[in-house]
């Protein structure tokens, strides 16, 4: 479901259509407008903060921090938010593909999936400054869960509390990425699946990670998490 959250620019830009309307919401809080992402919009909300300052700017957000990169040090924390509209019934998004490998290696695109284990996939990234990094990967719904411990379940309740369309979601998925380059200490992605239309499903993700300050480089962020949802929304589609 992730082809990279936040791969710097300098390494991973990559040539997308230009169709879709990218939207800054300015607000991480931001309320989706489902009328216009049925337009084929995208909206997003990307914010860049000290440790201190973003524990007093978004204390409800502390808890999506299930991996403890907030006590990293030298880092900036990068929060996101961003929504689109893909053309999948909502219940293509179950448990199966959570840890489906082939899906996981398509909706990341050029880079490489080796399964690990049920939930962990080694990825890696080419190029010439390709690395490789971890993912695992977890599901919510009400009829099945696999969120492995109270720190991820934490995560995924405090992200669905953010927005009161997410209480209406059919199922979330939850994922850590670890193990990372030299700019990226982790991340943790959290992403709510809501019906819309028979074969239209809202998607909200929140996405929090920690990178080395002196990368923290917010034009290049802000383009890749652009570009990074233009490139998921495509690649589900296209599946």
């Amino acid at each position: 479901m992730i082809r990279l959250i936040f791969t710097l620019a300098i390494n991973l830009l990559i040539s997308l259509p230009t169709f879709a309307l990218v939207v800054d919401q300015k607000e991480i809080k931001f309320t989706a407008k489902t009328e216009t992402l049925l337009k084929g919009d995208i909206q997003y909300a990307l914010d860049i903060l000290p440790k201190r300052k973003f524990n007093t700017k978004y204390p409800e957000l502390q808890g999506l921090d299930s991996l403890g990169i907030m006590q990293e040090p030298n880092v900036r924390i990068i929060i996101s938010k961003t929504a689109y509209i893909v053309e999948k019934p909502v219940g293509f998004f179950d448990h199966l593909n959570t840890v489906d490998e082939k899906f996981i290696g398509h909706v990341l695109g050029e880079q490489s999936v080796q399964k690990m284990s049920e939930n962990t996939f080694k990825v890696k990234v080419p190029g010439e400054s390709g690395y490789s990094y971890k993912i695992k990967t977890y599901f919510d719904s009400d009829d099945i869960s696999t969120l492995p411990n109270s720190k991820v379940v934490r995560a995924v309740t405090q992200a669905r509390k953010m927005d009161v369309i997410s209480q209406s979601a059919s199922s979330t998925t939850y994922k850590e990425l670890t193990k990372f380059s030299k700019y990226f200490v982790g991340g943790i992605q959290v992403s709510s699946f809501i019906p819309i239309k028979e074969n239209k499903t809202l998607v909200l993700n929140y996405s929090l990670f920690a990178v080395k300050k002196y990368y923290a480089i917010e034009k290049l962020l802000r383009r890749s998490v652009q570009e990074e949802a233009m490139a998921q929304k495509d690649l589900i589609n296209s599946y």
